[in-house]
């Protein structure tokens, strides 16, 4: 497993972003034909040129005209919809993750020795400081996010600053800088923007096409056979997409850990501390509030009860990972020891907030 090539990777992801933003149109329009083709195949494609009111684009009245027909007629809109998305992921990302994981910024002042070991780290790399924020939760865990030094984070949860020594705290620090630097955070934040665009499309699609086609039905009389049908050739096609895109975050996801495991053990030059912090946070990882959307942005996710369902996973299995940190020249120690925190973690009463996707 080539886990270094940094250069390589960061460069990778960059291109991954503007590929990933090209591909967002087409996937939905792609989707749009798909719903109207299927629906034409088994509901009567005339019946439904009629009731959405479309022209023929080849004028055969076949799926295959009406799938093309539904794109020029709609791509405007699904177009507009794709900017608008992309923009309010642009300019209000940073709101959006903090907001539905809860966190809350913290300053100098009141967290001295986390900025110090972050800022130690940013000036062995020439980086701007990012800003930091801290989940209150027992749970131990911790997330960078970010897509330029405008909105660039990393979070930790206050469970993690309990428990962790200065050591391990350093080098989970470093693992979420190195996706900072990597671009990773600007390839999630672009994935989780389009998983929500896909979602939030194929439940627009699924009201409208519901609300047209049962209206239309009751005007005309139709046989309510093909409305159902139609109605569940939507839902199959919108699974289908969603699906897609789920897959496509998955594959992203999994590499990246690795490479920010590697990219922390060559900021600290302690594979050991790294090690050690990921066996304690593999304890008590999770944080239900927070939705999969923004979940798979954490150093560790839970892994899937079902062994099938493992395939889905985010983050690779720990073990793996401790076993590439020990090809880097870690140990895994015997037994974890009940180390004092690093900081004295902050106490609050406050609820965890809730965002749009929690």
């Amino acid at each position: 497993m080539a886990l270094l090539g940094l250069t390589t990777y960061r460069q990778d992801n960059n291109i991954k972003s503007t590929v990933l933003l090209l591909l967002f149109p087409l996937l939905l329009l792609t989707l749009l034909g798909a719903i109207f083709g299927l629906a034409g195949a088994f509901a009567g494609s005339r019946e439904l040129f009629y009731s959405f009111n479309l022209e023929p684009v080849l004028g055969t009245g076949t799926p295959l005209d009406l799938a093309l027909s539904a794109i020029y007629s709609y791509w405007p809109i699904i177009l507009g919809i794709a900017a608008v998305w992309v923009l309010i992921g642009y300019f209000f990302n940073d709101w959006i993750i903090h907001r539905a994981t809860g966190a809350q910024a913290v300053t100098r002042a009141e967290q001295p020795e986390l900025y110090n070991l972050v800022e130690n780290l940013c000036i062995s790399r020439g980086l701007t400081v990012p800003k930091l924020y801290i989940v209150d939760t027992d749970a131990m865990n911790a997330y960078a996010s970010g897509i330029d030094e405008r909105s660039y984070a990393i979070t930790v949860t206050s469970g993690l600053l309990s428990v962790l020594n200065k050591d391990e705290l350093e080098a989970v620090l470093a693992h979420e800088l190195t996706h900072i630097m990597e671009r990773d955070t600007r390839v999630l934040i672009v994935t989780i923007v389009f998983v929500g665009m896909i979602s939030f499309l194929t439940q627009l699609l699924w009201r409208s096409i519901r609300v047209s086609v049962f209206m239309g039905g009751r005007r005309r009389g139709r046989d309510g056979g093909a409305v159902m049908i139609f109605l569940l050739i939507a839902a199959v096609a919108s699974f289908v997409g969603y699906l897609l895109a789920l897959v496509l975050r998955f594959a992203i996801s999994r590499r990246r850990e690795y490479q920010a495991d590697a990219g922390s053990v060559d900021l600290t030059k302690n594979p050991d501390a790294l090690i050690s912090a990921l066996l304690k946070i593999s304890q008590n990882p999770d944080v239900p509030h927070v939705s999969s959307e923004v979940r798979q942005m954490f150093i560790e996710t839970p892994p899937s009860s079902f062994a099938l369902a493992q395939m889905f996973d985010t983050h690779p299995p720990i073990a793996k990972r401790i076993a590439v940190l020990e090809q880097l020249g870690g140990h895994a120690p015997d037994a974890l020891p009940a180390a004092a925190p690093a900081i004295d973690a902050p106490v609050s009463t406050a609820p965890h907030a809730k965002g749009p996707w929690g």
